[in-house]
């Protein structure tokens, strides 16, 4: 008879898991680490998840898709292309900020390039990200007036290059004591966007 399954315990289970994938790696990391850092036996793991993999999978599926939606809200209240660019600045990358586990087990199984059965699928995320701030652009430029025109291309760059350099100057400054805060980050991006398109947003 299947064991009957718990969301608190699965819950509890990817917490769990993506403390320790963060601070030991996914070789790092046993079930039974997991099973000691919830207080469930091994066997319940298993009940909930076929093997360490599919752990691994979930918390970095089910954060990033926990992100996605915090974002598309967002933007779908804002009122205009500033207020949706301020927003991202201010809300939603300090959000992912926070998540410090996300943002370094996403960095650091990217760098192991799908090994062990899980993907992280960079690109892809990189790609739903341009599709979801890339049209913010368009009517960002139109509003401000400015020459700026970036093609699809240039725009999915441009989110790279912020993105992913931003998530890793993060990391940085946290594991190796940098004296760059978060704070500092966010400021640059602003100031880069503002030049760029000859704006001032709040913040």
């Amino acid at each position: 008879m299947a064991r009957e399954k718990d969301e608190s315990k699965r819950l509890a289970i990817l917490e769990a898991a993506g403390r320790l994938f963060a601070e030991r790696g996914f070789h790092g990391t046993s079930v039974a680490d997991m099973a000691r850092e919830t207080d469930l036996p091994v066997g319940s793991i298993y009940t909930y998840f076929d093997n360490k993999e599919a752990v691994l999978s979930a918390v970095i599926e089910e954060g990033w898709a926990g992100f996605i939606g915090t974002m598309k809200e967002g933007l779908e209240a804002a009122s205009g292309p500033r207020e949706r660019i301020s927003l991202l600045i201010d809300e939603v990358l300090p959000s992912l900020f926070r998540d410090v586990d996300l943002i370094t087990i996403l960095l650091a199984e990217a760098g192991r390039g799908g090994l062990d059965g899980v993907t992280v699928g960079l690109d892809a995320k990189l790609q739903g990200l341009a599709d979801i701030i890339g049209p913010v652009l368009g009517p960002l430029a139109a509003e401000s007036r400015s020459e700026l025109i970036l093609d699809p291309t240039q725009a999915r760059t441009a989110i790279a290059v912020y993105f992913l350099g931003s998530l890793y100057s993060v990391r940085l400054a946290r594991s190796a004591g940098l004296a760059v805060s978060e704070e500092n980050i966010l400021s640059f991006i602003r100031l880069s966007i503002e030049n760029s398109f000859g704006i001032k947003l709040k913040g």
